[in-house]
């Protein structure tokens, strides 16, 4: 039985322990001392975390437990009538809290059903999109990772894709703004641009001109929708030029090192206005390059609330470390960092300089 079972039945079984130990101290107390109300504390507290079933259940050990209890107190205490209407009273009130429990835990159940499907639907549909990334291009290794928040069905429309065309390896690492259904889509239009357009213009900044334009015929030219992304193309020789759309600078990993690929044209994000000119980079053997979104540097621990180290994590998990093992090493810092609790979708893509050209395949 894993930890987290254990600790999701402790949790069920809170409520009962509310009900015994309100009970117990009631007695305890005496006829004077009446605190039995209290036990409506427990099928509240079962409706936020268990289902309406055993939250009606709970509802009913604590009124059979509060009327045991007062009936306990009229037989040893003074049988005033001013006492049996006390009793009366909070016995209607613990079976109205109680009733109210049962429906809350019914509301509670139905909206989250309600969320999960929209999180499987945007789930499907993002799979539907994003294409796996191929092992091994033109000399090159890849591996992507990508990694839902889904936090309130807030999925995100985090993307990337990596292509052969006759001007070398082109790869396209990007974001939508804004979360949900429609990021997807957006998403969607922009892969569908890059892939129709990536093995037929020659020039990339043309490419991320199109890019550009698409995303802003998509928003109507108001703004609203914008796309931030990178765009890279290597060819065969290791020569990589880089166009950067107001998106995370790549991370070059060299003999230990890590340093940020910043580019001296930053441009704004795409449907914004793009006129980019590409930055050269030349990749060495064994060079790696992480491209990634901004998931990953907003990513807060959840108790000290400070951001995810990314640059002495990646300079931790990839020295040393091939492909693909190097992007699990630092999955694995993420996961340890926030605790498994993230508030953006992370997408990463990380590329490998091999020490020859190797003929492609896909993973």
């Amino acid at each position: 039985m894993t930890f987290g079972r254990v600790r999701s039945r402790a949790a069920a079984l809170l409520p009962l322990v509310i009900i015994v130990a309100v009970c117990l101290i009631d007695v305890a107390g005496g006829p004077g001392f009446v605190v039995i109300a209290l036990v409506l504390i427990a099928p509240l507290l079962a409706a936020s975390i268990v289902g309406p079933w055993l939250t009606g259940i709970y509802a009913i050990a604590a009124f059979a437990g509060a009327g045991a209890v007062s009936i306990w107190d009229q037989l040893v205490g003074p049988p005033a009538e001013e006492n049996r209407t006390a009793m009366v009273v909070r016995l209607a009130g613990i079976a109205l809290g109680g009733g109210i429990a049962v429906a809350a835990s019914v509301v509670r159940q139905a909206r989250e059903r309600r969320m999960t499907a929209l999180v499987q639907v945007a789930e499907a549909a993002r799979r539907a999109i994003l294409n796996p990334v191929p092992a091994v291009i033109d000399g090159l290794r890849f591996t992507a990772m990508y990694r839902s928040a889904a936090v309130e069905a807030a999925v995100g429309g985090d993307l990337y894709e990596v292509l052969d065309t006759w001007w070398g390896v082109r790869l396209l690492v990007g974001d939508v703004r804004g979360k949900g259904l429609d990021a997807v889509r957006l998403a969607n239009r922009v892969l569908g641009c890059f892939r129709a357009l990536a093995g037929r213009l020659e020039d990339p900044a043309e490419l991320v001109a199109a890019l550009d334009s698409e995303v802003a015929k998509l928003g109507h030219g108001n703004g609203e929708d914008f796309v931030t992304a990178v765009v890279a193309q290597v060819d065969h020789a290791g020569r990589m030029l880089l166009l950067n759309a107001g998106h995370p600078d790549p991370l070059l990993v060299r003999a230990g090192r890590v340093t940020a690929l910043g580019v001296p044209d930053r441009q704004p994000p795409l449907g914004l206005g793009v006129a980019p000119k590409a930055a050269p980079v030349l990749l060495v053997q064994s060079d790696q390059v992480l491209f990634y979104t901004d998931g990953l540097v907003e990513a807060r621990n959840p108790r000290t609330r400070e951001f995810f180290p990314v640059i002495p994590a990646v300079r931790d998990a990839f020295t040393d470390a091939r492909l693909p093992d190097g992007t699990a090493r630092l999955v694995d810092a993420l996961i340890e960092w926030t605790g498994g609790s993230l508030s953006d979708d992370i997408a990463l893509v990380a590329m490998e300089r091999l020490v020859a050209r190797v003929r492609a395949s896909t993973s």
